[in-house]
């Protein structure tokens, strides 16, 4: 940021102190008085200057040590030792430097311009010198009100910088609002490079953090404030704090009026959110890709919302029947945020059924967020937990709701303490992963392995290789070197080994977040590596004819997923009767989202979406045929299901605490040793 060169340094200190040709500064021209500096002392100032200029430092300090303190006045000695401290900062003498600026603020207090900018200056000499914390408690007691624009600049570049390398990230935060203080145009702002540095800064903070950040800077008018205040006013509206949102954008116009982008962004949106609060309570939005390389599966969904609407609409509404308007994504995420926005804007639906696809769920939750608007997705949405609302349902159930049934006490008495995880090199890996390491701490569970894999390759054999303590050979060197002494006198034996050392197995389960087509490339490695009958378990995806008829090659396969072991007969027989076919999991998930809003709107009339959102945050729970979801710190949590992989078919897992599990094998492998010394003595 500019304070890394001697050169540099020297310079902001020499432009805010001597050289006014150069920096455009006036020593006295501001905040100083004649009661300060007497005319001879300034005369002898302006040749010590002059001579400083064209190089004749020795000369400058010569004449500097000359003048007589004594006869001095507090505010020149100040000046005096000021003017010796950036003569010995640039011949590098940074301890002599200090001594003389120490001693200058001493006397200097009589002229907050001058005590400024001599504070600025021993902060900068900190800094060169590596000393941080002295940095910083110059700085924070240095008034740089008291600084003109361009030495104010070079204040705040320094105290951000010396911020972010002792990790205060609030402080480094105010910096920049100083920084870009000028800015009095969204142009001008956003063409700044500290604008986004701010901008991913100040999210990082809570809710709470950004209101008080933003309320510090009352007294002050700054451009930036208010389009902080004018942002944070949006994303509190778009999580439903509508009242916290009207109260801050009121207080937002009132203090900035003065600045018209500001009042003009405050004016729309405040018409968007009229707008956004006209909802026709019979009018629902449904978008599915029904063109395209994807439209099979559009249409199948389709059967499933139309077999759900003649279940549940038919018979409601018949003064005012509900419409549904289908749109087609064109298995396009682009296209997909678009029709969201039609939907809202000519109408008015009361919710959104759409993302078949988690590229294009994303886009269009995201686009029915800003509107306020309840969004029912087909697939995951992969967005942290703190983006998702109470406006959200994710039907297949969220990664939040699948690793939490991974870490349910439960689970992990039946499998386990010890977990690894091997997950795909995609934004959807990347969310299980991350959601994986947070429970794991939650819930004291140590994770000995976490591995990606390349979703384009067809082996994986080293992922599994480097989860089994395979592939780094030299950290078992000693380990490998005597089993394979032992195996080389094993010359009669025909099993061809693949590798010497035994695999590592320190690990009770391993989570594979991967589809079906990738499992069937991944879960054979094992065996392959001599690591049989490993605890595998998969996510939803799993569910799969694929995968169910390869499973009895594959060892200890489990899932979580939808509890649809057991589909209603009554649902089961109508679907046939209708469509002529059974329904599968696509069919019923776009069954259980109309079903979802069905629940939602059935008990009332509601003419706003305000009044929907009451509703909405009142529901504990919502039931389909695939299961429940719950409302859990304002997100909904489906209640997924751990089921195994039996003989070809999908079956419930049975879940025993692992201590009675393995004193159950035990018993069995002691009957089966006992039956076997009989049959011998026979």
């Amino acid at each position: 940021m500019g304070f890394n060169s001697k050169v540099l340094f020297l310079s902001i200190i020499l432009s805010a102190l001597l050289l006014g040709s150069c920096g455009g500064i006036s020593m006295i021209s501001r905040g100083s008085s004649k009661d300060y500096y007497s005319k001879d002392f300034l005369d002898q100032v302006s040749l010590i200057k002059e001579d400083f200029k064209f190089g004749r430092t020795d000369l400058a300090m010569s004449k500097l040590k000359g003048m007589n303190d004594q006869m001095l006045l507090p505010a020149e000695a100040a000046m005096k030792r000021n003017l010796m401290g950036v003569i010995l900062f640039g011949k590098e003498d940074f301890e002599q430097a200090v001594y003389n600026f120490n001693l200058a603020l001493s006397t200097s207090r009589l002229d907050p311009a001058l005590n400024a900018q001599i504070q600025l200056n021993l902060a900068s000499t900190y800094y060169k010198m590596g000393l941080l914390d002295k940095t910083m408690s110059v700085l924070l007691l240095c008034d740089f009100k008291q600084l003109n624009d361009e030495e104010a600049t070079k204040f705040h570049k320094l105290k951000h910088k010396t911020a972010k390398e002792m990790g205060q990230e609030r402080v480094a935060l105010e910096s920049l609002v100083w920084l870009l203080k000028g800015k009095s145009t969204l142009t001008e702002l956003k063409s700044e490079s500290y604008f986004e540095s701010l901008q991913s800064e100040f999210y990082k903070l809570s809710n709470s953090e950004r209101l008080r950040f933003i309320e510090k800077f009352d007294g002050d008018d700054i451009f930036l404030i208010g389009y902080l205040a004018y942002l944070e006013a949006e994303k509190l509206y778009y999580q439903g704090e509508k009242s916290n949102a009207k109260d801050l954008l009121s207080w937002m116009k009132d203090k900035f009026e003065k600045y018209q982008e500001l009042e003009i962004l405050a004016n729309n949106f405040t018409a968007r959110i009229e707008n956004f609060a006209k909802m026709n309570h019979y009018n629902i939005g449904i978008i599915l890709p029904l063109s395209g390389e994807k439209a099979n599966f559009g249409k199948r969904a389709m059967l499933g919302i139309d077999n759900a609407f003649r279940t549940f609409f038919k018979s409601v509404g018949m003064n005012k029947p509900y419409q549904i308007f289908i749109e087609d994504s064109s298995g396009s995420a682009a296209v997909g945020a678009h029709r969201v926005k039609e939907l809202v804007e000519k109408h008015h639906v009361s919710a959104i059924i759409g993302g078949l696809f988690s590229d294009e769920a994303q886009k269009e939750y995201l686009e029915a967020r800003k509107n306020g608007v309840f969004f029912v997705s087909l697939s995951q949405i992969f967005l942290p937990k703190n983006r998702k609302d109470h406006l959200l349902v994710e039907v297949p159930g969220s990664i939040e709701s699948l690793v939490s049934k991974l870490f349910d006490e439960k689970m992990l008495n039946h499998f386990g303490k010890r977990a690894a995880i091997i997950y795909p090199q995609s934004e959807r890996g990347q969310s299980y992963v991350d959601e994986f390491w947070r429970l794991a701490k939650e819930n004291g569970v140590s994770v000995n392995g976490a591995y990606s894999f390349d979703k384009e390759s067809t082996d994986h054999r080293k992922t599994v290789q480097k989860l089994l303590g395979l592939k780094f050979k030299r950290e078992r060197q000693e380990e490998f070197d005597l089993f394979n002494e032992i195996y080389s006198l094993e010359k009669s034996s025909s099993i061809r080994r693949i590798q010497v050392l035994k695999p590592q197995v320190d690990f009770d389960w391993v989570f594979i977040p991967s589809f079906p087509r990738e499992a069937l490339q991944i879960v054979p490695s094992f065996s392959y590596y001599d690591a049989f009958n490993v605890n595998v378990i998969g996510d939803p995806s799993w569910r799969s004819k694929t995968l169910s008829e390869e499973s009895y090659k594959l060892g200890h396969l489990s899932f979580i997923g939808d509890d649809i072991t057991t589909i209603p007969d009554e649902f089961n027989q109508k679907f046939f009767d209708l469509y002529g076919k059974r329904p599968l999991l696509v069919e019923i998930r776009a069954h259980d989202s109309l079903k979802i809003i069905y629940s939602l709107l059935k008990d009332g009339q509601y003419g706003s979406r305000d009044e929907l959102d009451v509703v909405i945050r009142s529901k504990e729970t919502l039931q389909g045929i695939s299961g429940s979801w719950q409302l859990k710190d304002g997100v909904w949590m489906k209640n997924l299901v751990p089921l195994q992989m039996r003989r070809g078919k999908v079956e419930p897992l049975v879940l025993q605490n692992k201590t009675m599990l393995e004193d159950q094998n035990l018993e069995v492998k002691n009957e089966n040793a006992e039956q076997e010394n009989g049959e011998t003595k026979k």
